[in-house]
């Protein structure tokens, strides 16, 4: 088996992993950034298998009774945490339940794995919270977080993990890849969605299984322009918006999420193609949009806990004014 089959691209990436996989020496905390649809998770999972495998060659397997496992994520090693599923997870609570769980010793395996996926979900409490297992890690045990940008992140967790930046796969493979998974679809409409992605395989796919899901993104632009502007009017209206569909307004305030996690990518001086996120990054500054990201995450986690939705837009509206 080869270890990374199903993960696709990213070359530099693959061989830091297979180098430390080899010789048994990853860090015991790692970070995966990229875009949504980029693989972080699928590459979060591989890394689990890889710490329960019990094969004595290549690792992992697959094959091995807790490779099994952990393809069906039953593996009792590996504890799974997904923000995007249920944002109440990760919580100052939850922390210290992972953090206190980290000094038991593994069930089946020599090693536990833990995943936080979409961790920039994760408070700035909970954050706090983690540093602990983080500065005094315990042995057997590698911690895996993914998110948008581990700028999202503190400071004292990214300087104690190393960090792994995804990007999009190049057009040509990105179609291959695209026309594999989704043998039924007309090769005209993958060139035109893998295009449409920008060479983003995960966002290609949903493109053309789910719709490409402008409307979100068309009102989470809108917010973003309205926070600029000198008048609330603009962004009481936009906000308004989220009130009548619990499930929409978090989808929208998912895509706003990514285009503030964006700017700040970008005011750290990364190359960026967002026409949304650019003004962000020219007018705020860091400090701001960071504030602004936690107000649109507070936000979600309200629209989870059953806020009335009648009065989301004003309070959501007056939350995010400069």
């Amino acid at each position: 088996m080869e270890r990374f089959e199903n993960f696709v691209s990213n070359k530099l990436v693959k061989d830091e992993l297979n180098t430390a996989m080899d010789a048994n020496s990853l860090p015991h905390a790692i970070i995966i950034e990229g875009d949504e649809g980029t693989g972080k998770k699928t590459l979060a999972k591989i890394i689990a298998e890889y710490c329960v495998c019990s094969s004595d060659k290549t690792r992992p397997c697959g094959i091995c009774k807790n490779c099994i496992k952990a393809k069906s994520l039953t593996h009792p090693d590996i504890k799974i945490v997904d923000a995007k599923e249920d944002s109440r997870l990760i919580n100052v609570a939850s922390i210290r339940e992972i953090r206190s769980d980290a000094y038991i010793v593994p069930n089946e395996a020599e090693r536990k794995a833990y995943l936080i996926l979409n961790c920039d979900k994760m408070l700035i409490q909970a954050q706090n919270a983690f540093l602990k297992v983080f500065e005094e890690p315990p042995q057997n045990v590698i911690f895996v977080l993914t998110c948008k940008s581990a700028t999202s992140l503190l400071e004292t967790i990214r300087s104690r993990a190393r960090v792994l930046s995804l990007y999009p796969a190049d057009e040509n493979e990105a179609i291959e890849v695209v026309q594999e998974r989704l043998p039924d679809a007309d090769k005209s409409d993958v060139i035109n969605a893998v295009i449409k992605c920008d060479g983003n395989i995960g966002k290609s796919i949903d493109f053309l299984t789910n719709g490409s899901g402008t409307e979100e993104q068309l009102i989470a632009e809108q917010i973003a322009q309205s926070i600029l502007l000198p008048k609330k009017f603009e962004l009481l209206k936009c906000s308004a918006k989220l009130s009548s569909d619990r499930a929409f307004a978090d989808r929208v305030l998912s895509k706003l999420y990514e285009i503030l996690a964006e700017a700040v990518k970008i005011t750290a001086g990364a190359n960026s193609n967002s026409i949304a996120a650019k003004p962000l990054a020219d007018r705020l500054t860091r400090k701001r949009l960071f504030e602004l990201m936690n107000k649109v995450s507070e936000a979600r986690y309200r629209i989870e806990r059953n806020i009335n939705m009648n009065l989301f837009g004003a309070w959501f509206c007056s939350e995010m004014r400069l």
